[in-house]
């Protein structure tokens, strides 16, 4: 049960990261599936985590579960996205939606 907690909190995480990364670098908006994935392996890899162990399941290797539970990780980002869309969150607006330039509040002067 804590092993499903701690993937998801680190999705979310995770997701608050890479909103954090392209707020500062619109440019990385275009590559948002892969920045994703890449964080996620990165995440578990530094963490040497997997959650595999949890759910007695084994791999060939051990570096695979560890670069699984990177995937897992990455997949668990879009369903925080969903579910903050569903909640009416700008947060879960596509990034291009969400970081384009055009919806600026101008303040006069």
């Amino acid at each position: 049960m804590y092993t499903l907690a701690v993937v998801a909190l680190l999705g979310l995480g995770l997701f608050k990261v890479i909103d954090l990364l392209e707020d500062f670098v619109p440019a990385l908006v275009r590559f948002h599936a892969l920045v994703t994935i890449v964080l996620g392996v990165v995440v578990a890899v530094a963490l040497d985590y997997s959650l595999f162990p949890g759910f007695k399941t084994v791999f060939r290797e051990e570096w695979m579960s560890t670069w699984a539970t990177g995937f897992v990780l990455a997949g668990t980002t879009s369903v925080w996205q969903a579910l903050f869309h569903w909640l009416g969150s700008s947060e879960g607006d596509a990034p291009e939606v969400r970081h384009s330039r055009g919806n600026r509040p101008r303040i006069a002067a």
